[in-house]
Parts: structure tokens; C-alpha cells; sequence
């Protein structure tokens, strides 16, 4: 009889191999305008969570409209449908297109007092509504898009972004709206993760002191009310990192001159700070390290440099550090409340 011993040695050492183990798949959904879409905020938020954490397979979409704030998000354009898309029906998508539509028949706004009270927390006035026309139109578009096909995506986090809608009144502007979206997020079973931006704080060039302070201290202030009342996820604390880095001057600049978005020095800054608020750990000494400006002309971006910027050595290091520390910090200043 033939010896089949060492056979089924082998064919037992292969039948007891552990099997591989799937990764873990998030879902992240972001709201927000070109302060999301500028460098694709989203594919470098996936990038650097998969690298800190190779087990997880994150998976990011974005509900983009130029220069809009939480307000018009939810009030006019509706975005809540792209969080509640895994339970909303057919009809209620094709009720809100219906809504918006009604929308474009008039350059009024169809709650004035509220459009009228939400400028003035900003302390803005007569500012036009017809102005968001075009907006309502793409988000209809993107209504219509959703009604022919639908993922049905059950969202882990959705980003609620703000920018230049941080009003110094509680449960005003920024405040309001993402509280009102937060809402339906619980709803879903989906956590919250407020990204801060600062655009009054970014400066064009050196600096020896922090540019105004007083708007990245209401915007903290406000980071932190919300904390405190919404207990998200993280909050992404971008007014609060660039005042400690302005604190004793600095040389780096986060915004271009010929364009009032954030350049890739705040690209960088940012999408560390989203990945020491989600982990609660430092981003220092992963690899994660080029952003790509992805508006550009000739090949160039806005200042015309090269789209393309690579982080290495001490400014690396030194903006990893920095996420980390702001996030600490911020956390401080929440346990002291």
C-alpha cells in the first residue's frame, strides 16, 4: 500500500490556514464647498486614515455647492436626502425636487425671516437670494441623479463643514444648521465630525503675531459649545492649529495671494488635524506626505507653483506635530468647561 502520511500532513496544514480577515469598511459622507473639494479633502482623509490603520477601508463621497454654508445645505438645497439615503423613499426625493423648484419661481426667499435673521447673526444684510439659483439647480440635478440610482449607502460619519457662517450669537448660523443636520444624522445611526475651517485666519504671508485671533477664538468657542452639545465624533480644529502656529510668527503661509482658498501648506495642516481628532492619535511619523492642488491653470496653481507640494523633513514633521498638539489642546479646553 502506498505511504500517504506526508500528504495528509500537507493537505492538513493547508485545510488549517487561518483565513484572511476582511478589512473593515467606513463610510464617510462630506457636506460642505470648495474648502472640501479644493485638494480633495475627502481622497486625503482616506489616504491618511488607511495608512494609520491598514484593517480599515474607508470609502468617502462629497456633496459639494461653491461658497454655500450649512444653512443653504439644508434648507435649500436639501443635502440631508444624501445622508438619509439608505431610508428615504422615492417619493420623498421627488417631494423636496418638487420644493426646490418652487424655489426657483421667486427671487424671495420663501422664509425671508429666517434668510434675513441668518445674515444678520453674520452681520450681513439685504444679501440676495436669487443669487442661489444656480445652486438650487444642481442640487435638483443631483436629486434627479439620486432617484435613478441610488446606493442606499448607510453613512458611518458625515462631515458637516463650516465656513464664514461661525456667527458670535449661540445657535446661530453655523451653530443652527449643523445641530438641525446632526439631528437627522443620529437618526441614521451616523456619528458627526465638525471640520472647522478658518479662512480669516489663513495668512498670504509671514506673520509675527496670529491674524485675527478674535475670529479663531469665536471659532473655537463655538467648536466647543458644540462639543459639548452634540458630542460628535471629532471636531476638525483648523482655527485653533494656525493661531498656535502664528503665535510666535512663522514663515508658512496657508493660503495662495491670488486665491482666497487654503493653499497646500493648509491642505497638509488640515487633513492631519482630521486624522489626530478621529484617532485621538499623533499623525507624526506616517508616510502620508503630498497634496496635489487640483484647480490649476497651465499647469500651475493659483500662485503659479507646482500643483504638486511634498512635505519632508522639519515642516513635515513640525505640521504633524502641530495637528496633534491643537487636537490636545482643544481637548483641554473642552475638559475644562
Amino acid at each position: 500500500m502506498p505511504r500517504l502520511r506526508p500528504l495528509l500532513i500537507l493537505c492538513g496544514s493547508f485545510l488549517l490556514a487561518p483565513p484572511v480577515q476582511a478589512k473593515e469598511d467606513i463610510h464617510i459622507l462630506f457636506l460642505g464647498n470648495s474648502y472640501t473639494q479644493r485638494h480633495n479633502i475627502p481622497d486625503l482623509v482616506e489616504t491618511i486614515l488607511e495608512e494609520g490603520d491598514p484593517e480599515t477601508d474607508i470609502h468617502t463621497s462629497r456633496v459639494i455647492y461653491g461658497g454655500q454654508n450649512m444653512f443653504k445645505h439644508s434648507t435649500y438645497y436639501f443635502s440631508q436626502t444624501f445622508l438619509e439615503q439608505s431610508t428615504i423613499t422615492e417619493a420623498e426625493i421627488q417631494a423636496r425636487i418638487a420644493k426646490m423648484k418652487t424655489f426657483l419661481q421667486s427671487d424671495t426667499a420663501p422664509d425671508k425671516e429666517e434668510w434675513d435673521n441668518h445674515w444678520a447673526s453674520l452681520g450681513k444684510t439685504k444679501v440676495p437670494f436669487a443669487e442661489i439659483h444656480r445652486h438650487i439647480e444642481k442640487a435638483i440635478a443631483n436629486h434627479e441623479a439620486l432617484l435613478k440610482d441610488n446606493p442606499k449607502t448607510e453613512w458611518d460619519y458625515v462631515v458637516l463643514q463650516s465656513w464664514r457662517d461661525v456667527a458670535s450669537e449661540p445657535n446661530q448660523a453655523y451653530a443652527k444648521y449643523a445641530t438641525r443636520l446632526a439631528r437627522i444624522a443620529k437618526k441614521q445611526g451616523t456619528e458627526v465630525i465638525l471640520y472647522m475651517t478658518s479662512p480669516e485666519t489663513q495668512n498670504e504671508d509671514p506673520v509675527t503675531e496670529p491674524l485675527h485671533p478674535e475670529s479663531a477664538e469665536r471659532d473655537t468657542a463655538v467648536g466647543l459649545a458644540l462639543r459639548k452639545s452634540l458630542q460628535p465624533k471629532a471636531i476638525v480644529p483648523v482655527p485653533l492649529a494656525i493661531q498656535k502656529i502664528q503665535e510666535n510668527g512663522t514663515d508658512l503661509v496657508f493660503r495662495y495671494h491670488n486665491d482666497g482658498h487654503p493653499n497646500q501648506t493648509c491642505a497638509f495642516l488640515t487633513t492631519n488635524l482630521f486624522y489626530a481628532a478621529f484617532t485621538g492619535k499623533s499623525p507624526e511619523g506616517l508616510d502620508f506626505d503630498t497634496i496635489i492642488e487640483n484647480k490649476v491653470k497651465n499647469r500651475k496653481d493659483p500662485d503659479g507653483g507646482d500643483p504638486k507640494v511634498v512635505f519632508e523633513g522639519k515642516t513635515r514633521n513640525y505640521l504633524q506635530r502641530m495637528a496633534f498638539e491643537a487636537v490636545q489642546a482643544f481637548d483641554e479646553k473642552a475638559q475644562a468647561q
